[in-house]
């Protein structure tokens, strides 16, 4: 159940662009998390100037007005390996289709437990996923 927040700057990102991420995103989630295509859950906030405020510069990284934050949430208990693995292929696929520097894609996992998610009906589907390290 990974949920993506995408977060661009107003004027940067028409339909066509965003959809190219959108879909980078996904493939991403499918190939290093192994979840089902339909599985599937994005927000993309698309925000003016004054609402996506960022530094220029950061751990030696320099941010163009292409700047995409990327917050995933999903449910923990995937090991280190897979996670570290994930962020290498975000990126990867996400440059490519978004045609944006490296330095432009911020990524930030969030992993939540089971219980704390339900998927509807006020049920907690995920509760009893076993936590790995």
């Amino acid at each position: 159940m990974p949920l993506a927040k995408i977060h661009v700057l107003e004027g940067q990102y028409d339909e066509v662009r965003l959809g190219k991420v959108s879909e980078a995103i996904q493939n991403s989630l499918i190939e290093g998390l192994g979840i089902p295509p339909d599985d599937f859950f994005q927000i993309h906030h698309v925000l003016p100037r004054n609402r996506y405020l960022h530094t220029p510069a950061f751990l030696g990284q320099k941010y163009s007005d292409d700047m995409i934050l990327l917050e995933l949430t999903y449910i923990t208990g995937r090991p280190k390996e897979t996670r570290l693995a994930l962020l290498k292929l975000l990126d990867e696929k996400v440059v490519a289709a978004a045609k944006i520097s490296p330095d432009d894609l911020v990524i930030m996992v969030y992993e939540i437990a089971g219980e704390n998610a339900s998927f509807g009906g006020g049920l907690a589907q995920r509760a009893r996923i076993a936590t790995r390290s």
